[in-house]
């Protein structure tokens, strides 16, 4: 079934939406019909189901989706592509917030993440949104300085991405957790023992 976004707060029982010229177009190419159901998602938990036609959508009926426990990506804002992509990943998996962390090592990279890449940031995340059925877009925000990040009121389960580190234990259902993963070539020392200080353990996800 082809997966469309609509704006948060448009899907209405017996609305008609008016589609985004990129998901209009994303119907052109796929050669949609009318006679073709569609599934309407608008990022924010709601889950439509209806049919198109010149550019416009009839919503026929809509579900609601729990929201889902707090899962935040702290990772540093190093390359470009290789944050794009970790981004579509990351939608795909369930995470509700991604925070590009400007670190030493990633200030260096000519091809960083900047806040003028928020716009494809956004992209990739709606690209996996409709790929992977997920119903909640994730929060996405800019580049920010680790200080600034660590200041911040944090969810309780705090993991800190290390090779060297323990298996990370089971968590509550619902609990948040936030985990934080360094750029190409690491945090630095510093670096991880701020993380360390503000209740980061540093876990192992496997070999």
């Amino acid at each position: 079934m082809i997966t469309i976004l609509a704006e948060p707060g448009t899907l209405v029982p017996g609305a008609t939406l008016v589609l985004a010229r990129d998901e209009a177009h994303h119907l052109e190419v796929l050669r949609a019909t009318a006679d073709d159901r569609l599934r309407i998602v608008d990022g924010a938990g709601a889950i439509g189901w209806g049919t198109a036609s010149g550019g416009r959508v009839t919503v026929e009926r809509v579900d609601r989706a729990a929201p889902p426990p707090p899962t935040m990506l702290a990772a540093g804002a190093g390359d470009r592509d290789r944050f794009l992509a970790l981004v579509e990943k990351a939608v795909e998996l369930g995470a509700t917030r991604i925070v590009p962390i400007e670190t030493e090592h990633s200030r260096s990279v000519a091809t960083r993440i900047r806040d003028k890449h928020r716009e494809k940031l956004v992209q990739r995340a709606d690209q996996a949104l409709k790929q992977s059925r997920n119903p909640w877009r994730p929060v996405l925000d800019d580049p920010v300085s680790l200080e600034r990040f660590l200041a911040e009121e944090l969810p309780p389960h705090r993991w800190l991405a290390d090779a060297a580190g323990q298996a990370p234990a089971p968590l509550a259902p619902g609990a948040g957790v936030v985990v934080a993963v360094g750029p190409e070539g690491g945090f630095t020392g510093a670096e991880a023992g701020a993380l360390r200080q503000a209740g980061f353990a540093p876990v192992a996800l496997g070999p």
